[in-house]
């Protein structure tokens, strides 16, 4: 079970994801943009931020930069049905994923499993050390 945080202004696609990640067994945490996001990672411990690029107050690529700065080990899923420029802007900034709305279930939650299937084996092998 992985902690993911859901960011998106959209309440109706946070509360899809949520669903189909709750489904899924991973705990679901939600905001509504990147100032929330950022708050709630700073409070929470996360595997994963699922995030929309475009979104008021603070969008999805100043997140990305912020968290990629203050929690280097957090995975991330930029997702964006605007211009897909924006999306190889999310890589670039520290993205491990980066998917084209609309998104699939199957497509999201293959995504979150191949990156959170990554995190404990990166774990198992310090704690080998």
């Amino acid at each position: 079970m992985a902690h993911i945080l859901v960011v998106d202004d959209d309440i109706g696609t946070r509360e899809w994801l949520s669903a189909i990640l709750e489904a899924a067994g991973h705990l679901v945490f939600a905001a509504q943009d990147g100032l929330e996001a950022r708050s709630l990672a700073m409070r929470s411990t996360l595997d994963l931020v699922i995030t929309d690029i475009s979104m008021p107050n603070e969008e999805g690529l100043g997140m990305i930069r912020a968290l990629r700065k203050s929690l280097p080990q957090l995975k991330i899923i930029a997702f964006s049905g605007q211009d897909p420029d924006t999306l190889h802007d999310a890589k670039l900034l520290g993205a491990h994923a980066a998917l084209r709305k609309p998104v699939t279930a199957q497509i999201l939650l293959q995504s979150v499993e191949e990156l959170c299937a990554a995190q404990p084996a990166q774990s198992k092998s310090k704690s080998a050390r």
